[in-house]
């Protein structure tokens, strides 16, 4: 195995890594994001109950109205930042991959290639190139 394949792996490896976590802090705010929402819809649909009951009980309605509006608008924030890390993730991914290929492609040129073996630890599949080489 070619010693800058290698290092091309390894870096691979740790790009993965941090897109991983990236998604995952992603995830956790997509999921904020989704209980924030909820929550307003729900205090949203409260508060025109309260409006329905009369003029008196429309001002604490309209409270729960703008609240609620306030939640929804963190949660859709919340939303786009994780759709942000997450391509992020993405990115990091194919330029990883970027890497470790092109260092491939210049060492043996036109080599076949197959990806087998995902491992979820790492989130990635160990790469055999048609030469035997394999890549975990």
């Amino acid at each position: 195995m070619s010693l800058k394949c290698r290092i091309a792996w390894k870096q691979r490896i740790k790009l993965y890594a941090e897109g991983d976590k990236l998604r995952a802090e992603g995830s956790k705010l997509y999921a904020k994001g989704v209980k924030l929402h909820a929550e307003g819809v729900k205090l949203y649909a409260e508060g025109n109950k309260l409006c329905a009951e009369g003029n008196k009980l429309c001002a604490e309605g309209d409270k729960l109205n703008a609240e609620g509006n306030k939640l929804r608008a963190e949660g859709d924030k919340l939303h786009a930042e994780s759709s942000k890390l997450r391509a992020e993730s993405y990115k990091l991914h194919a330029e990883g991959s970027i890497i470790f290929l092109t260092d491939v492609i210049a060492k043996y040129g036109n080599i076949g290639l197959e990806w087998k073996n995902y491992d979820e630890k790492t989130n990635s599949y160990e790469c055999h190139l048609a030469n035997g080489e394999i890549y975990k």
